[in-house]
C-alpha cells in the first residue's frame, strides 16, 4: 500500500531519487517493525528485498525504477497514439521532426516534458523494430534483431556501405538476400537475422521486445530496469559484490519455494529459513546485542540454525517421532543453509512439504518457549505440521477439477458447401528449423489438396503454425474456394488471428498477412481450436515437410499419393491417433 500510494505522481512526473529513497526507507521500517516508534533489526537489505521472488527477494519496488517505468509508459502512448491531441501538440512544440526516440533534455523545457523524455530514454532498453519492407530502419543503430542484450548485430560494421534493412531484401522474391546477409554479417548475425518473417508491403512496426505479444508493460519495463541496474552493480563492484546476486544466492531455485503447496506463511518462513534471516540468538549477538546465546528450549548449546532445527535435543525427538531421522542426519552434514533447502526440496513432495511445515511448526513452538511460555510437547508440534499440511491437501483437491479426455473425439466434416483447412508446425529448438503442413477436405470428408513444406530458419513454434497457416490459405485462395473453415491445434495462432493481440509479436507481420487472406480472398472464414487429436492428418503431414527443400514445398491434388490418402485414413478411423 505504502509503495502504491505515490503511483500517480510516478505516471507524470520525474521524482528525485532522494525522495524515492526517502519512500523506501520508510516502507523498509514498517516491514520489519510495524511500529512507528520500534527501532527492530533490517535482516535483509533493501536491495535483496527488491529483488525479484525467483531470484531471492520479494519483488519490493525500486521506486526510482518504477518512476521510470510508469513515465516509459507515457512514451510508449506518444509512439502508439502519434495522432492524439497531446502527441501532436508535444511534437510541435518539442520534436517537429516526428523522431520521439532521439529527443534528448535541452534547455529551457517543461518538468513534465524532461520527466517524458527521461522515460523514452528508459523504453529504448527494450524497444524493437518488427521488420515489414526495412525502409525506417537503420541496421547498425537501430534494435531489430530478436536475440541479445542490445538486439542490434554482434558483427562490426566496417567499411559496408548498406545502411538500411530494407537493402538486405530481395526486391525480386521480397524475401531475404542470404547471399549479400552472408556476406556482411557473422554466422551469428546471419542465422538471427534469416529466422525473422518479412513479408512484402508490411510496415516497420516498433514493438516491446521482452514481451510474448511486443506489447508494453510497465511491469515488463521495470524488470528490464532492474536487471539493467543490476548488470551495473556488477560491473562496477564485481561479483564478490554483498547484494543479491552474490555467489552464495546464485543457481538456487528461489521460484521452488513460492510454489509449495502450503500456506503464506509457511512459504515466507521457508524463504527467511533460506536467508539465513531468522532472529536466531547468535544470529541477533552477530549484530552487537549483547544477549545470552544459549537456545532457549533446551538451555545447553548456542542457539544457530543447525542447533535449532536439528540438534537440539528436542528437535531430534520430533524428527525421530516423523521418521525421518536419516532426513536429520544428511542435513547435518550440508555446509550451508541454502544446500539444505535444496536438499529438502529435491526430496518426494509430499516428504518435503511434511519436513517443511514441520519446521514451521518447531519455529513458531521456540518462539512461544522463548517468551518463557511452557514448551509445547513433541505431539502437538507434529499434529500442527500435519493439520497444516491436511488442509493444504483437502483444499487442493476441491479445487481440482475433473480431467475430461479427449480421445474419443475425432475429426468432423464441415457445413454443406464448406472446406475445412486443418494447419499444423513443427519446430526443431536445437537447429532452429521447421516444417509445415495443411490438409484441404470437403463436407464430405474427401481430400482436395494437401501441401508440406521445410523451413530452414524459424524463430519458434508459432511461426510455424503461421507459415503453415498462410500455405493453407494461399492453396484455398487458389482453388478458388470461398467458405472456409480454418482448424488448428494452437491457441495462441486462434487468437492471434481473431484479434489485434499478437500484432506486435515476433510473427505479427505473419499473422496481419494470414488475417489479408483470409478477409481479401474468402467470402466467409472461421478460426476453430481443436485438439491434437482432431488435428492428426495435418500433424503428420508436417513431418512429411520437414526432409523438403525450403524452397520447394510440394502440393498434392486428387488423387493422393498412397502414404498422404493413409494418413487421412487413420485420421478418420483412429479417434486420439499420435
Amino acid at each position: 500500500m505504502a509503495q502504491a500510494i505515490p503511483s500517480y505522481a510516478m505516471s507524470c512526473f520525474d521524482l528525485t531519487k532522494s525522495l524515492c529513497d526517502a519512500i523506501s526507507a520508510m516502507v523498509c521500517r514498517f516491514w520489519w517493525t510495524q511500529q512507528d516508534n520500534e527501532k527492530k533489526i533490517h535482516w535483509l537489505s533493501q536491495e535483496t528485498l527488491c529483488s525479484r521472488k525467483e531470484k531471492g527477494g520479494l519483488g519490493f519496488r525500486d521506486l526510482h525504477l518504477f518512476n521510470l517505468a510508469m513515465l516509459a509508459r507515457q512514451g510508449w502512448r506518444l509512439l502508439q497514439y502519434p495522432d492524439s491531441l497531446c502527441a501532436q501538440v508535444l511534437r510541435a512544440r518539442y520534436f517537429p521532426d516526428g523522431d520521439l526516440i532521439g529527443v534528448t533534455e535541452g534547455p529551457g523545457i517543461s518538468y513534465a516534458w524532461r520527466s517524458i523524455v527521461r522515460g523514452v530514454k528508459a523504453l529504448e532498453k527494450g524497444i524493437i523494430w518488427r521488420v515489414g519492407d526495412g525502409t525506417n530502419i537503420n541496421i547498425w543503430l537501430d534494435p531489430w534483431i530478436p536475440d541479445g542484450v542490445t538486439r542490434r548485430p554482434i558483427t562490426p560494421r566496417g567499411q559496408t556501405l548498406v545502411t538500411k534493412v530494407s537493402e538486405l531484401i530481395d526486391p525480386v522474391s521480397g524475401e531475404w538476400d542470404c547471399q549479400l546477409i552472408k556476406d556482411i554479417f557473422w554466422e551469428e548475425d546471419v542465422i538471427r537475422i534469416l529466422g525473422i518473417p518479412i513479408k512484402h508491403g508490411m510496415d516497420d512496426l516498433l514493438a516491446w521486445h521482452f514481451d510474448k505479444k511486443g506489447l508494453f508493460s510497465v511491469k515488463s519495463a521495470y524488470h528490464v530496469l532492474h536487471d539493467c541496474y543490476i548488470r551495473e552493480l556488477k560491473q562496477q563492484s564485481g561479483e564478490s559484490s554483498s547484494g543479491p546476486s552474490h555467489e552464495s544466492m546464485r543457481g538456487f531455485r528461489w521460484k521452488d519455494i513460492w510454489q509449495l503447496k502450503c500456506p503464506p506463511k509457511v512459504r515466507h518462513f521457508f524463504w527467511r529459513f533460506t536467508h539465513n534471516s531468522l532472529p536466531l540468538r547468535k544470529n541477533i549477538s552477530r549484530r552487537g546485542m549483547e544477549i545470552d546465546t544459549r537456545c532457549p528450549v533446551c538451555w545447553r548449546l548456542d542457539e544457530d540454525g543447525g542447533h535449532c532445527f536439528l540438534k537440539c535435543k528436542y528437535v531430534k525427538e520430533c524428527w525421530r517421532a516423523l521418521n525421518l531421522e536419516d532426513v536429520r542426519i544428511n542435513l547435518c552434514e550440508r555446509t550451508s543453509v541454502q544446500e539444505v533447502s535444496e536438499h529438502i526440496l529435491g526430496l518426494p513432495e509430499n516428504k518435503s512439504l511434511l519436513i517443511i511445515c514441520f519446521l514451521w511448526s518447531w519455529w513458531d513452538a521456540r518462539n512461544k518457549a522463548n517468551v518463557g511460555e511452557q514448551r509445547r510437547s513433541v505431539t502437538d508440534i507434529i499434529h500442527r505440521a500435519r493439520s497444516v499440511l491436511f488442509a493444504v491437501e483437502t483444499e487442493e483437491q476441491a479445487r481440482t477439477p475433473s480431467v475430461l479426455t479427449d480421445r474419443c473425439r475425432r475429426w468432423a466434416a464441415p457445413q454443406p458447401g464448406t472446406w475445412k483447412i486443418n494447419i499444423d508446425g513443427a519446430f526443431w529448438e536445437n537447429e532452429r528449423k521447421g516444417a509445415w503442413g495443411f490438409v484441404i477436405r470437403d463436407d464430405q470428408g474427401n481430400a482436395a489438396i494437401a501441401g508440406a513444406g521445410s523451413l530452414n530458419v524459424v524463430m519458434d513454434a508459432l511461426c510455424s503454425e503461421a507459415h503453415a497457416c498462410i500455405a493453407g490459405l494461399q492453396a484455398a485462395a487458389d482453388q478458388g474456394m470461398q467458405n472456409i473453415v480454418l482448424e488448428t491445434d494452437s491457441q495462441i495462432l486462434r487468437k492471434a488471428l481473431l484479434s489485434e493481440e499478437y500484432g506486435r509479436s515476433h510473427g505479427g507481420v505473419l499473422f496481419r498477412e494470414a488475417k489479408f487472406i483470409m478477409a481479401a480472398m474468402f467470402g466467409s472464414a472461421e478460426v476453430v481450436f481443436v485438439p491434437r487429436c482432431c488435428n492428426y492428418a495435418a500433424h503428420e503431414v508436417a513431418r512429411l515437410g520437414r526432409g523438403r527443400d525450403p524452397d520447394h514445398p510440394v502440393f498434392w491434388m486428387t488423387p493422393l499419393p498412397c502414404f498422404v490418402s493413409d494418413i487421412l485414413a487413420r485420421d478418420s478411423t483412429e479417434p486420439g491417433a499420435s
